[in-house]
């Protein structure tokens, strides 16, 4: 394509207006260059961060690197040389949570995996992974921040040695071959037997064990974060080590980049210690037995595979995580509603009987002395009048119970708002703690205030 003129049209913003700009000023520059010198952006930044969202579209395609260059010699310039450089308003002036933007990988890029914490529903001691003496541990491992939240619900995130590399399948990886002691072995079956499950972490989503529903025609599947580091059979009183793990890794289109929607984990117990991958389709396979008090050279393995699933998107890939079986008992809430009712409607109708009373003596036309009478002989809940400005007996305990009443009043009230907004996003992994924590320290000053 030829420019007609050293001027050219472009358009820019989701209406297209056009607007004149130099031709020297456009070709050889990069998308966010251009985005910010047709008004597009406000700066470069802005523009990287709406390539990193999909927010940014030249000539109808989303542009997922924002230091492209576009180039006229392959067809990158439209016709007499006229660009549409479109950005989604909607996006761009929507407010933009920290570390919760999606990630999009180009084909062939790594993607890192961390490995995080290993725990079970029957102890309530979480483990950081590398503290197991009979998992790999790499040479160099980097830990990233943790906010509090992340540290008081377990959180113990590194990085491993797990290789993957976007949209390309590995049959089988050896990781490691390592010698485990008789105190690594017998550790090994204590934690199997406590049903204790391993937690990795690909793009912040946690791997998962996959269940389909039962009587579900169209298979739903349903994940429960984690996968069991070992079977136990209780019968035999038998522990087995799972070494081997297959990932998939699910993933959606977003145009020429991919972003992770999934991530399931298989584990599976091979006995191996040559230091090669075993045949994983060989019928012969047999378990590797832990919780002897032996030594054992075991070999570690992985495989991968990239699976393209246009059913979820990445806004709600944490949908599968968050399902639930349990069902609502309707008629327990409608009964205790009715309950309720009725009985508010039992006290109204005895407070208004005992106050047309009241109203009733006191407008009949009686003397001082006879009023003196029946003043005298109230009782119960009228005499509350009179202690309206007596000091409470206790009023040392009354005021900070009331102030602290208050503070966790506003802190569940804070927190319940912040989730309502989408702030305290799955992906925001401790958040919920750590916001809680927050808002219970800022309403001190509520708390103080009703002492």
């Amino acid at each position: 394509h030829k420019f007609t003129s050293d001027d050219f049209d472009a358009a820019f913003g989701c209406d297209q207006r056009m607007v004149k700009v130099a031709r020297a000023n456009v070709v050889g520059k990069s998308v966010a260059d251009i985005a910010v010198l047709l008004g597009s952006c406000k700066s470069k930044s802005e523009a990287t961060r709406l390539a990193k969202g999909g927010g940014l579209y030249w000539n109808g395609s989303v542009v997922v690197d924002s230091k492209w260059v576009p180039s006229v010699e392959n067809g990158d310039f439209v016709g007499d040389g006229t660009v549409a450089l479109c950005t989604l308003a909607a996006t761009v002036r929507a407010f933009y949570i920290p570390s919760l933007s999606p990630q999009t990988f180009a084909p062939g890029t790594r993607v890192p995996l961390q490995v995080n914490r290993v725990f079970s529903e029957h102890v309530p001691l979480p483990y950081a992974y590398y503290d197991l003496p009979f998992v790999c541990t790499p040479h160099e491992i980097h830990r990233p921040w943790l906010n509090i939240g992340e540290v008081l619900r377990g959180d113990r995130i590194a990085s491993s040695d797990y290789e993957l590399t976007m949209g390309r399948n590995t049959t089988c990886q050896v990781l490691c071959t390592k010698t485990l002691s008789r105190a690594a072995n017998e550790e090994a079956g204590r934690l199997i037997a406590q049903d204790y499950m391993a937690e990795w972490l690909v793009d912040k989503l946690p791997s998962a064990t996959v269940y389909l529903r039962p009587l579900d025609k169209q298979r739903t599947k349903t994940y429960d974060p984690g996968f069991r580091i070992g079977d136990y059979d209780a019968s035999l009183k038998r522990a087995y080590l799972n070494n081997h793990v297959t990932m998939h890794i699910l993933y959606e289109t977003h145009g020429t980049g991919r972003r992770i929607v999934g991530f399931e984990a298989y584990p599976r117990s091979i006995k191996n210690s040559s230091g090669k991958c075993p045949d994983l389709d060989s019928p012969t396979l047999e378990p590797l037995l832990v919780g002897t008090n032996e030594e054992t050279l075991v070999t570690y393995s992985y495989s991968v595979r990239w699976i393209e699933d246009s059913t979820v998107h990445w806004a709600h890939r944490w949908d599968r995580y968050l399902r639930t079986t349990a069902q609502v008992h309707w008629y327990a809430i409608f009964n205790s509603f009715i309950i309720i009712l009725l009985l508010s409607g039992v006290v109204a109708v005895i407070l208004m009987r005992m106050l047309n009373r009241d109203l009733a003596i006191f407008a009949r036309d009686v003397n001082e002395e006879e009023l003196r009478d029946d003043i005298e002989e109230t009782s119960g809940w009228k005499l509350l009048h009179g202690d309206v400005f007596r000091a409470p007996e206790y009023g040392g305990l009354l005021a900070p119970l009331l102030g602290t009443t208050v503070q966790v009043m506003y802190t569940a009230i804070a927190t319940v708002v912040l989730g309502t907004l989408g702030i305290l996003s799955p992906s925001y992994r401790g958040g919920l703690l750590t916001t809680g924590i927050v808002m219970f320290m800022l309403m001190g000053s509520a708390s103080g205030y009703c002492r």
